[in-house]
């Protein structure tokens, strides 16, 4: 079973290269430039056959490559299989054992975190491994907003989420369109003339609104930041309360990257029978799926990722992947947006690597870096 999994995740791999080779483009410069010859690299990502691909370009340039599974849930284990078949060192908790842990026993002396989770606990549990982590990289939102709770940091964290490109082009059209893709893949539904309602109008909230609006859907958006709530006004988005929105809609995605945006108090009395709930932020815990069982008098498994919960006040209302990021959990939508943002990751990898040492705090993205990434896919998609 393994084998045929690993097998599988090989031929999306060699699919996704196909149409879009950027990442085997850079596999190559670093193939000749050796930039991670003698180092141990720890990267905590979302385990996906993007990821898989990712992984095997960035080993040809030397080093160790030891790799943590962000989420659980959003693991693939064909992505797993495959990287385990071709010689990295996977954790996934699966063994019952700490995966943070066990990535940090291998002394990375970089780190690629997404949600500030293994820096977190490398600076919390092991601090006797600060002082040989030369540099890491944090990807999301949700990372950088805990990293800047921190008094000091001990080392450089580069941050790719504010550059940019991520913004711009993942987590706008990435997120855009997977996430509409998962929900029709899961539910069937077509999506014209439904009405959603977007928690959120940052980068994403902005991109999956976007979207609904061009697959024909009404579209309402929640924000409490005056600033991004006036971006939605002139959008062309009606922006009202969450209580006032709730009454009406279909759909609701949250895009916060804040634990408990929605609880089931927000919905209890509020929320039309029948609403479904959709996250689409890195963590597992916008939507409080917790207090929805809690307050559940029953729930139906309508299918795999679908689950019906019937609230105490007899409001029927749907969660799809357990509020654990849906395009992730499904790993729905172009691959093209991700590869481009691993480029990114994958470049600012070399620089620290390579680069004269930084200043121990937050660092942002070099613009050079980016513009280097961009060129790439230009390339890609011109003569891919």
């Amino acid at each position: 079973m393994a084998d045929e999994r690993a097998f599988e995740a090989e031929r999306e791999v060699g699919r996704i290269h196909t149409f879009f080779p950027i990442l085997p483009a850079l596999g190559n410069r670093w193939a000749a430039k050796r930039p991670w010859e003698g180092k141990t690299v720890a990267l905590n990502l979302h385990l996906t056959t993007l990821t898989a691909a990712l992984v095997r370009e960035l080993a040809l340039g030397g080093g160790q490559f030891v790799v943590s599974a962000a989420n659980p849930h959003t693991t693939d284990a064909g992505a797993v299989d495959l990287l385990r078949s071709l010689g990295f060192e996977v954790y996934t908790g699966g063994d019952g054992e700490d995966r943070y842990a066990q990535v940090l026993a291998h002394e990375p002396s970089l780190i690629v975190d997404v949600g500030f989770d293994l820096l977190a606990h490398l600076l919390d549990h092991r601090a006797h491994q600060v002082p040989t982590v030369a540099g890491a990289v944090e990807i999301t939102r949700s990372g950088i907003t805990r990293l800047r709770r921190r008094e000091r940091l001990p080392f450089p964290i580069v941050n790719i989420n504010d550059g940019r490109l991520k913004p711009a082009v993942e987590n706008r059209h990435g997120v855009g369109t997977g996430l509409w893709a998962a929900v029709t893949q899961l539910t069937g539904m077509h999506l014209a003339g439904r009405r959603v309602v977007i928690v959120g109008y940052g980068p994403v909230g902005s991109g999956l609104a976007m979207y609904a609006r061009a697959a024909g859907m009404s579209v309402e958006v929640v924000e409490s930041d005056p600033i991004r709530r006036l971006f939605a006004h002139y959008d062309g988005y009606p922006t009202p309360s969450l209580e006032d929105a709730l009454g009406h809609a279909n759909l609701l995605v949250t895009a916060t990257g804040q634990p408990g945006a929605i609880t089931a108090d927000d919905l209890m009395g509020r929320a039309k029978s029948g609403l479904v709930l959709v996250n689409a932020g890195h963590g597992g815990n916008e939507i409080d799926v917790d207090s929805v069982q809690r307050t559940s008098q029953r729930v139906d498994h309508v299918a795999d990722q679908v689950a019906r919960y019937r609230l105490e006040d007899g409001t029927r209302v749907t969660v799809l992947g357990d509020g654990h990021p849906l395009n992730i959990v499904l790993n729905s939508g172009s691959p093209e947006p991700v590869l481009l943002h691993f480029a990114v990751l994958g470049l600012t990898l070399e620089w620290l690597a390579t680069a004269p040492p930084l200043e121990a705090e937050e660092v942002l993205v070099p613009t050079s870096i980016e513009t280097e990434a961009a060129q790439t896919a230009l390339d890609a998609l011109t003569h891919g």
